[in-house]
């Protein structure tokens, strides 16, 4: 498994609107080959973090194109560029 890890700086209050362009863009996640699952973290009031997980490399590396777009649609929210990291899952703890 494969992740992308996207920091993200916003507005103060712009929680509800970029989570309105995320479900407008669900059909494009869709479409993104290899793409599992999608989480927002909330750090602060100005800082959200998504989690992005691939099956494996070349497909978050296939899904550029996409992902940009998708950011697009949260450019007017945010309050700098994102910052994105991508790294390779080696370690987990379930409980059951």
């Amino acid at each position: 498994m494969y992740y992308r890890v996207t920091k993200v700086k916003h507005q103060v209050g712009a929680r509800n609107q970029m989570v309105g362009v995320l479900d407008s863009k669900k059909d494009l996640m869709k479409s993104i080959e290899g793409l599992q699952s999608v989480r927002l973290i909330e750090i602060d009031e100005t800082t959200s973090m998504g989690i992005s997980l691939y099956k494996n490399e070349q497909q978050v590396v296939n899904a550029e194109e996409k992902f940009k777009e998708i950011m697009g649609g949260m450019m007017p929210y945010m309050t700098g560029p994102p910052e994105i990291i991508n790294g390779e899952h080696f370690w987990e703890f379930k409980l059951e």
